[in-house]
């Protein structure tokens, strides 16, 4: 642990180690019902995968109770969140406001360099937080838009959100459905009470499905990277622990034709991957799936289906509403600190004038000294 000092009553600190903080971590989570991705066992396995070793933890504590969690990480002066495109929104945990903006100040206040936070939601107060942080401290800030992300709210009925959508689109839909049926029985399978050994099967069929067709022959799939699946398998096993594991499937006569690897917090779905066996893509599985989780998702008194990742015009079938996630950055003053600046914002035209302004600026630092 390095780094105390106080903020407005509240005690912060970085922990290199975050192993002895999970109990805490989650059970804070638990106390203010925050979403998976926030959470220790998220969090844990992302870092595993994707930057071993790595994983820093600001902790604001007050009276020797912990109420706040900000995870970053660390390298070459760049504090960044510990996120990347397997990531559908990031956040930290804060009790209150005052927590909050004491987790943000501390953050900017530690960079060397850049502070580099990506898929804040747009309007979560925590991005409000960063960058009045960084213009307290005389940053340059720069946010943009990374992802819009479609989402369903499930207000009202099943029936009222059917009769809402695109009359060609869901004719498409149950026509093409009523032809799987044909083929055989068509059921949905959601299970979100597993032991490991079905779990581990059962990710076996489910991965399968996510890899088949362009995904695999892309490199995008699950089972494209070691460290990819690594992330995905530890986060089922973490997320059926914590009883917030749902994985969907279509079957036909009881294979498995489609597949959806999500989780269910409180009364909200976020869809995290899926596929579909492509010998039947004329009858549009994946689709149908949706179609059919979406129902289950209205009778069991859900308020929002998420399905994350980009605006992508198959989720477009099912929503118009998106979410926002931003990537926000704050840059020094310094020469190296406002070439960055300039390279963010005027893109590969700024990068090139960036470091041409960087090297005269370093090379007069030099004669200077």
């Amino acid at each position: 642990m390095v780094g105390e000092h106080q903020a407005r009553g509240l005690r912060i600190a970085v922990h290199t180690n975050p192993s002895p903080l999970v109990d805490a971590w989650e059970a804070l989570a638990d106390q203010l019902r925050a979403s998976p991705f926030t959470r220790a066992g998220w969090m844990l396995a992302w870092a595993r995968a994707f930057a071993p070793g790595r994983l820093r933890v600001l902790v604001a504590s007050q009276d020797d109770e912990l109420v706040g969690v900000l995870p970053f990480t660390a390298r070459r002066g760049v504090l960044s969140s510990p996120t990347n495109w397997h990531t559908p929104v990031f956040g930290f945990l804060a009790a209150d406001g005052d927590v909050r903006d004491a987790l943000a100040t501390s953050l900017v206040s530690r960079a060397r360099g850049r502070v580099d936070v990506s898929f804040l939601d747009r309007a979560d107060p925590q991005l409000d937080a960063c960058v009045g942080a960084a213009r307290r401290a005389g940053r340059l800030v720069v946010v943009r838009t990374v992802l819009r992300s479609p989402c369903v709210s499930l207000a009202g009925s099943w029936e009222d959100y059917r009769g809402s959508l695109a009359r060609k689109a869901r004719r498409d839909i149950e026509r093409r459905m009523r032809r799987l049926s044909d083929e055989g029985a068509v059921t949905l399978d959601l299970r979100d009470r597993v032991d490991e050994p079905e779990l581990a099967r059962l990710l076996e069929d489910g991965f399968r499905l996510e890899g088949s067709g362009w995904k695999q022959a892309h490199g995008t799939a699950i089972a494209s990277q070691p460290q990819t699946q690594l992330f995905y398998t530890e986060v089922a096993r973490w997320a059926a622990a914590h009883g917030l594991l749902q994985l969907a499937f279509l079957r036909l006569d009881g294979r498995p034709i489609a597949f959806d690897l999500c989780l269910c917090a409180g009364s909200v779905t976020y869809v995290l991957k899926g596929g579909f066996d492509p010998a039947l893509r004329r009858f549009a599985p994946g689709l149908a799936l949706t179609y059919e989780s979406l129902r289950r998702a209205f009778e069991a008194g859900q308020t929002s289906y998420e399905l994350l990742g980009d605006e992508d015009p198959y989720k477009l079938t099912w929503t118009r509403n998106v979410r926002e996630r931003v990537r926000f950055q704050a840059f020094s003053r310094s020469p190296r600190g406002r070439a960055g600046h300039l390279a963010w914002t005027h893109g590969r035209v700024g990068v090139r004038r960036a470091l041409a302004i960087a090297k005269r600026l370093d090379a007069r630092g030099a004669r200077a000294g």
